[in-house]
């Protein structure tokens, strides 16, 4: 209940980019302590920040265009989706997140396997039409152009009801000390809840992704099963992965 009502409390200023203590109040039929304790969770995870009276949406830094990092140093994000492909069995239940980099895992997917395929992944959803062995359950929400797939409250409410086996996950960017960063509080909350529902998590990360920091993470590269990157990953990656007894390939 209280995370539900957080969430929607966050969709909220986000619609309206900002909101007074007492219009929150009344709009979710709480108490003034209620509405304190839950602004102060949202600001402790970056959601939102603190005004006189309120809080307001904070500003990230804008993503590029999902057109343009499709352009990126796109041979080594297929050689990374190329090379987790071999993650995937014949029956899995698998979970695909957005990104330039976990999309293709559904071009090299092998036909011959039957495979279910739970995303928001507009791209995945797309090209998995013309693969008659994959079942794929989309998950709903607002379409988000920066990352081409869905991503709102009922995406988090709807993906709680899955299992599966194998989470194959993207970032945003990685700091030093292991954070796996995101760009917007719905990320968070979903790549969240993503690991949380897989018995194991994948993450495929070309060596761009690494160094730099961010206001929000929504785990560690100790949360993984494996890291699959590229020859260029820096040399620190290597070390804190083996260090956290967690596997790393880089795909050829």
């Amino acid at each position: 209940m209280k995370d539900s009502r957080r969430k929607q409390m966050e969709a909220l200023v986000a619609r309206q980019k900002s909101a007074t203590m007492e219009e929150l109040r009344q709009a979710f039929g709480v108490s003034m302590n209620t509405v304190r304790s839950d602004v102060a969770y949202l600001v402790q995870t970056g959601a939102v920040e603190k005004i006189y009276g309120g809080v307001r949406v904070v500003q990230h830094q804008q993503v590029p265009l999902f057109t343009q990092r499709t352009e990126l140093r796109c041979d080594a994000k297929r050689a990374i989706a190329r090379q987790a492909e071999r993650l995937i069995g014949d029956n899995d239940i698998i979970f695909i997140d957005s990104g330039t980099t976990a999309m293709h895992l559904i071009d090299f997917l092998d036909p011959v396997k039957h495979v279910t395929v739970i995303t928001g992944n507009l791209y995945v959803v797309t090209q998995a039409y013309s693969k008659p062995n994959v079942e794929v359950i989309v998950l709903p929400g607002s379409m988000n152009r920066r990352t081409n797939s869905v991503a709102d409250v009922s995406t988090l409410e709807f993906l709680g009801r899955y299992h599966y086996g194998k989470a194959f996950m993207g970032v945003s960017g990685i700091s030093p000390d292991g954070k796996l960063n995101v760009s917007t509080y719905i990320e968070y909350e979903l790549k969240k809840l993503a690991v949380r529902q897989s018995q194991r998590a994948y993450l495929l990360a070309d060596a761009s992704k690494f160094g730099g920091g961010s206001l929000m993470s929504y785990g560690l590269l100790s949360d993984m099963e494996e890291v699959i990157t590229d020859a260029q990953c820096p040399q620190e990656a290597w070390e804190y992965c083996r260090e956290h007894g967690v596997r790393v390939t880089a795909a050829e």
